[in-house]
């Protein structure tokens, strides 16, 4: 990091005390359990915490200031530690690592879109670290408070900081995007995702398009062209945006899911300015084809062509708990708990039919969360996607079980984990694939945990 206290105090207040120049900054930090010597200490107000009920604590373990919007206990200030006051501590955090970013030469990339965002993040990372040095958020500390830290973290050193926005209201555009300032701005797709704080599908393109609002002066937007209302919202704000798709084969960046194997393997076409290309990669689905697609678009600002996507792709290993296919014996076991909305449930589920061809497929299911007025709408329309793909087994953890069964009746409630686990016995399933996704909060993790360890056990 190349601050100093004399940088970080002109960020905040406009103006710095004598004998701030000399002293650096190690890191920013809004945890003072990480906080060591030469540490910058940002007392952030949560819903369970008040970073400033452990200002103190960071001064003992080294922080070499404090910036806080409530005057400190009288310890803090007596320790003669610098406390920058500011009005929000938050909004403080996004200035700072706008400034940051100012005094860096990195090119940033930012990704935003309602599903597949940490994804491409993670694939474009991949793609680009052949040729650059690249920095990114760790999994998906995209928020208000995550972008900026991810953003401090960064090196100014390496050549790419590739950056994850992710927003639920309507207002979170306007304070992420400027303090990532993207000189390429990428938009994978539009789904009814946080619709509670977004309104309906017109709000989520408006907001996920205002992103482009923020590019700097020559920067490139990278959007889907499948999607109607983000096309329209993106090129009243950027005439000339970069377009992908997996439906337009006249689309610049195109790219074809042609199928997938019984491990969860795909192959795929991809086609570009700089030529086309078939190949297999260790994933699968028509979301991965977009994703693909974006993925190919933004490296192609950088210089980077299809071989370095399909190189890229090759080594590309997917979150533990993103559409991840794991066997046990016979049986397949997909992981995809991390979160869900419609559009990304859809998804999972049609791919987890692909993989599972003549196999049974089963789903363990939970509520999708966030989506205001429509939530029971869009459960509804869950059901009808179910009815679409006739899986072998629905299993549903949640208040909408309702809502699914008025399309598709076929679903039972989930009891605990470590009680399905053990009815599986009972079933004298041996051969098929399993798939487990929900809201955060639904935690169906645990069931593939649960499910796992009997698997493991019973083939001991």
């Amino acid at each position: 990091m190349i601050l100093t206290l004399a940088d970080i105090q002109r960020c905040l207040s406009g103006m710095a005390d004598d004998g701030m120049e000399g002293i650096a900054i190690h890191a920013v930090r809004t945890d003072s359990r990480a906080v060591t010597d030469g540490d910058l200490y940002f007392c952030i107000e949560g819903e369970r915490f008040d970073g400033h009920e452990f200002a103190l604590q960071a001064v003992r373990a080294g922080a070499a200031a404090i910036v806080a919007s409530k005057i400190p206990e009288q310890e803090v200030t007596e320790a003669g530690v610098p406390v920058f006051m500011v009005r929000d501590t938050v909004e403080a955090l996004g200035q700072l690592a706008a400034c940051y970013r100012s005094k860096c030469k990195a090119k940033l990339i930012a990704v935003t879109g309602t599903a597949g965002k940490t994804t491409v993040k993670e694939l474009l990372g991949e793609v680009c670290s052949a040729r650059y040095s690249v920095a990114k958020n760790y999994r998906n500390f995209n928020n208000q408070i995550g972008l900026p830290i991810s953003m401090l973290q960064a090196s100014e050193k390496q050549d790419l900081w590739i950056m994850e926005c992710g927003i639920s209201l309507a207002g979170d555009m306007a304070e992420l995007g400027p303090i990532a300032c993207p000189d390429v701005a990428v938009i994978t797709n539009i789904g009814p995702g946080h619709l509670q704080g977004l309104g309906d599908i017109e709000g989520v393109a408006k907001a996920k398009a205002s992103l482009l609002r923020y590019l700097q002066p020559g920067g490139v937007g990278v959007v889907s062209m499948d999607y109607p209302q983000l096309w329209k919202a993106a090129t009243e704000i950027c005439p000339e945006p970069v377009g992908f798709s997996t439906m337009n084969e006249q689309a610049p960046f195109f790219c074809l899911f042609l199928g997938a194997d019984q491990f969860g393997s795909g192959r795929f076409l991809l086609r570009t300015p700089k030529g086309e290309v078939e190949f297999d990669a260790p994933f699968c689905g028509e979301h991965f084809a977009e994703n693909l697609a974006a993925v190919a678009a933004a490296a192609h600002t950088v210089g980077l062509g299809p071989q370095h996507v399909v190189d890229g792709a090759s080594r590309f290993n997917a979150d533990n708990q993103r559409f991840c296919p794991r066997p046990v014996g016979n049986i397949t076991l997909i992981d995809d708990t991390y979160n869900a909305n419609p559009l990304s449930m859809k998804r999972s589920i049609e791919t987890a039919k692909c993989i599972a061809e003549d196999r049974s497929l089963i789903l363990l299911l939970g509520d999708m969360l966030e989506l205001g007025n429509e939530a029971a709408l869009r459960h509804r329309e869950l059901g009808e996607v179910l009815a679409l793909v006739k899986p072998d087994a629905v299993y549903w953890k949640g208040g909408h079980i309702e809502d699914v069964r008025s399309a598709y009746q076929n679903v039972l409630p989930l009891n605990d984990p470590k009680s399905f686990a053990k009815d599986w016995l009972e079933m004298k399933i041996h051969d098929a694939v399993v798939l487990f996704k929900g809201s955060r909060s639904m935690k169906m993790e645990e069931y593939a945990k649960a499910l796992k360890e009997t698997l493991e056990g019973d083939a001991s």
